[in-house]
This record gives C-alpha cells, sequence and structure tokens, in this order.
C-alpha cells in the first residue's frame, strides 16, 4: 500500500505502520482508522481495496510529508 509516494509496511500493524508516514503519530493512526472502520491490529496486506482508498482518502486531507 502505497500512500502520498511512502510505501506502508505490509507485515506491521497498521497503527504503527501508519506512522511511517511524516506528520502522523500513533493517536493520529488511530483516528484514521476509527474513521474507515479498519481493525487498528489489522495488516496492510490483508486490508481490501475500498479499505486502501478510504485510509488514503483521509489521510490526505490533512497536512502532511512535504506540506510540513
Amino acid at each position: 500500500m502505497r500512500i502520498l509516494g511512502i510505501t506502508i509496511p505490509d507485515n506491521k500493524r497498521l497503527e504503527i505502520a501508519l506512522t511511517t508516514l511524516y506528520g502522523v503519530g500513533r493517536s493520529r493512526a488511530s483516528d484514521v482508522l476509527n474513521k474507515a472502520k479498519v481493525d487498528p491490529a489489522s495488516k496492510a496486506k490483508d486490508l481490501t481495496v475500498d479499505q486502501e482508498n478510504e485510509i488514503r482518502k483521509i489521510i490526505e486531507s490533512f497536512r502532511i510529508e512535504g506540506d510540513l
């Protein structure tokens, strides 16, 4: 899974894996997963395309990575 050109690790829990994005910490990752209705303990490789797109849409609405 890639978000804003950054590859999200497939084998880590999503709650931790999303923190590879600059500007996304544990609390923001938890908020994103709650809004997307995705289990924080799931892994990126187990997501459906719809779940990936929902997470991507929510994260891209924040100021992260190069914008910071």
